[in-house]
């Protein structure tokens, strides 16, 4: 049983598999490929299929060109078909009539598919035989045998006769004989040199046979790497082009958008480390403040203090020099005006304040002259340490042991102050400038990112569009696409070299071509290995050496014949034209015996043909009336009362009987009864065919195409019947092909397992 057609090249089917089980039912609306379908099967089944003499409407080559490949699996043991046989009695269509059969089965080797239709009485034919063969009336083939027995006689008398003078005139005839016996050594040499000469050529056609397979096998081998070329190049069309500068500038501009987000956030980390920076000293100003208002404020009481101890002291007597005085006050203001001018803020006011009063405090100081009556060292000096304690708890500084110097230091607090204040606005006006600017970075650089991804993505999108997951991938299949369009081109150049070889003008014809010489020198049994074209010319160069003597010794053969030609007409003249009357009785003689010889073997096949015809004419009554039987047998499953008649080699003559009893010729019944009586008869016939003489079966499937369109319901159901029962008989497989999703339904009911096939 067949399990499984793989289509693996055959028309609108590639790479396709069909699955089949023992009753299967192939469903499909016209142009789905049920057609194709069943010629697949007749292609697998019957190796005459690639014939070019198959019956027109079968020639799969013209339809499916000679690549076309279907393959099929089996269940237990395979089988197969010839040609004829499939067609008329395995494969069954609505509306034949024609009973057919193959390789000389039919209904007991009865009617021999051609007599059957043909309507000939084998009786008939085998007494006109007979008579033909046994008649010795005038012009009858005995008669003729007897005029050219007479013929043969006279003639041989005569040729007697004839050479008898013949040889009494060459006898003395010394130059004869020599020229006969040189040109029979020439005519000796002659055919040894031919028979060498025949044995050369047929090696070089032995071996030109297998130079011509060879260069069909290559030209094959050719074609089908050239049709899996073209088919890897169209799959990589798209890459016939490079289109990498469009890529690498999506590239670049990704690089650049990323080098750019780079630099905006090195800026920007620069800024942030300027900003933190500018934050720490600002911090570290503030920090210092509380301490520098605690060192203003006690450098303030303190300064007091020695201001009250500088300024009166209680023993001192005092004169005063007036010039130095306000030569000191007029030098302190001065400084203390220029000091105010340039700073103008009020640090600077308070440091021209300082300036003003230290200059008073000199210039009193300077201008006043003491005496003994003022404090002692000792005194200044204690006075002095006591501030220097008092100092000591607000700044690290030592106070001074000189008054002067004492009174610098505590006024530094406030010059320091003034600064720190300065600084501090400073700071705080960088610090906003900063983050005004990182704001405006942090930005930059999100536009930048966003920018940078797109770039990436329209990069990655570029490669996923061309089927590529890096520029690698991109490349390689650049380079694929070059190799083998290079291989295309070449493999191109190789058939174009093979189409002007075997003077085609398309590529299918070479395919045809080239496979048919394959087929034909196959059936020849050449064997492509012993391809040799070095040993090919070889061969060739000693044949046409060996020709060129032949012909040499031919021409000198010719000069003897021309010769003894000259000398025989010397003799002929004496002869009196003996020779010529001899050749001409001689093939009198010959030509009588050959047509004796042929009417003799017509005699002998008149009556083997007589014999033939008088067993089949024995045996047609009795096989007529066991095909009735079986048939109605067959019918009378389906069709209660149905009565078959067989009685004519004439199938369109066989009857059955109707509703009415009568018995009607099948040329005269309707379309749907006709085709279910015939499906009844090709069934019997099939099995017949099929029949092994220790009474088993051969295994065998039937294949049905649209085998009830015909038919009505009930009728339709009849035949379903019929075909159950047959399978359930034989065990064969069966197969229907239609358009009628109805049929496969309604099958299920008569038939125990039916698969569903349906093609769209």
């Amino acid at each position: 049983m067949i399990k499984r057609l793989d289509l693996e090249e055959f028309g609108k089917f590639k790479k396709d598999a069909l699955e089949f089980g023992p009753f299967t039912v192939v469903l499909g609306p016209n142009e789905a490929g049920k057609t194709t379908v069943f010629d697949a099967l007749f292609d697998a089944l019957c190796a005459e299929s690639r014939k070019e003499n198959l019956v027109p409407w079968k020639r799969l080559a013209g339809r499916y060109g000679a690549l076309r490949k279907a393959v099929l699996t089996w269940k237990g043991e395979p089988f197969s078909f010839t040609d004829a046989e499939f067609l008329e009695l395995f494969a069954i269509r609505a509306g034949e009539t024609s009973v057919n059969a193959a390789n000389g089965k039919s209904w007991e080797i009865v009617a021999e598919a051609r007599l059957l239709n043909a309507g000939l009485n084998p009786a008939g034919l085998a007494a006109a035989l007979i008579d033909k063969a046994e008649s010795t009336r005038k012009g009858s083939i005995h008669a003729r045998i007897k005029e050219l027995i007479n013929l043969i006689k006279a003639r041989e008398a005569e040729l007697a006769e004839l050479r008898g003078r013949r040889d009494a005139i060459f006898g003395g005839e010394a130059e004869t004989a020599r020229l006969e016996g040189e040109l029979a050594g020439k005519a000796a040499a002659l055919e040894a040199q031919k028979a060498e000469l025949r044995g050369l050529n047929a090696k070089a056609d032995e071996l030109a046979d297998a130079c011509r397979l060879a260069a069909a096998l290559e030209g094959i081998k050719a074609l089908r790497a050239l049709k899996e070329a073209e088919e890897a190049l169209d799959g990589l069309k798209d890459f016939a082009r490079s289109e990498l500068p469009a890529y690498r500038a999506l590239v670049n501009e990704q690089r650049e958008r990323e080098r750019a987000v780079a630099s905006a956030e090195a800026a920007l980390a620069e800024r942030q480390a300027g900003a933190k920076a500018a934050r720490a000293a600002v911090d570290q100003l503030v920090a210092r403040g509380p301490l520098l208002a605690r060192q203003i404020e006690a450098a303030a009481a303190l300064s007091s203090k020695l201001g009250a101890f500088a300024s009166a002291p209680p023993k001192v007597v005092l004169t005063v020099n007036k010039a130095m005085r306000f030569g000191v006050w007029a030098g302190a203001l001065a400084l203390a005006g220029f000091v105010a001018y340039s700073g103008r803020s009020l640090p600077a006011y308070i440091a021209a304040a300082a300036i003003a009063g230290a200059g008073a405090w000199v210039g009193l100081k300077l201008s006043v002259k003491q005496d003994l009556a003022g404090h002692t060292p000792e005194e200044i000096k204690a006075f002095l340490d006591g501030l220097g304690a008092e100092w000591a708890l607000v700044s690290e500084d030592r106070l001074p042991d000189n008054i002067e110097a004492a009174h610098a230091t505590l006024a530094k607090p406030a010059a320091d102050h003034a600064a720190l204040t300065e600084a501090y606005n400073a700071k705080a006006a960088e610090i906003a400038d900063l983050e005004a600017g990182l704001a405006v970075f942090a930005e930059n650089i999100a536009g930048f990112k966003s920018s940078a991804q797109a770039a990436a993505e329209a990069a990655a999108a570029w490669l996923k569009a061309h089927g590529c997951a890096a520029e690698d991938e991109y490349q390689a299949k650049l380079t694929e696409h070059q190799k083998l369009a290079a291989r295309s081109a070449d493999l191109h150049s190789r058939v174009i070299v093979y189409l002007q070889r075997n003077s085609c003008e398309t590529i299918d014809e070479l395919k045809d071509k080239l496979f048919t010489e394959k087929e034909t020198l196959d059936r020849k049994g050449v064997n492509s290995a012993k391809a040799s074209e070095p040993e090919l010319e070889r061969l060739k160069q000693r044949t046409a050496s060996l020709g060129k003597a032949v012909h040499a010794l031919e021409a000198e053969a010719a000069e003897l014949k021309a010769a003894l030609g000259k000398a025989s007409a010397v003799a002929e003249a004496k002869l009196e034209g003996l020779p010529g009357r001899i050749n001409q009785a001689e093939t009198d003689i010959a030509s009588a015996k050959d047509e004796i010889a042929g009417l003799d073997l017509q005699i002998q096949a008149h009556m083997l043909a007589a014999e033939v015809f008088n067993k089949l004419a024995e045996k047609s009554t009795v096989a007529f009336e066991l095909l009735s039987k079986e048939v109605a047998a067959a019918l009378g499953e389906v069709l209660p009362g149905s009565e078959a008649h067989f009685g004519s080699f004439d199938a369109c003559e066989a009857a059955l009987k109707d509703a009415g009893g009568r018995l009607r010729e099948i040329k005269h019944l309707s379309s749907g009864t006709r085709d279910l009586f015939m499906l009844a008869a090709r069934l019997i016939m099939a099995k017949k065919a099929r029949l092994n003489p220790d009474g088993t079966l051969s295994p065998a499937l039937l294949v049905l195409d649209d085998p009830f369109y015909t038919l009505d319901p009930d009728r339709e159901r009849a035949a379903l019947k019929l075909l159950g029962d047959f399978q359930r008989d034989t065990g064969w497989q069966i197969i229907i092909f239609t358009k009628d999703a109805g049929l496969a339904k309604v099958s299920t009911a008569y038939i125990p397992e039916v698969k569903i096939l349906e093609l769209k």
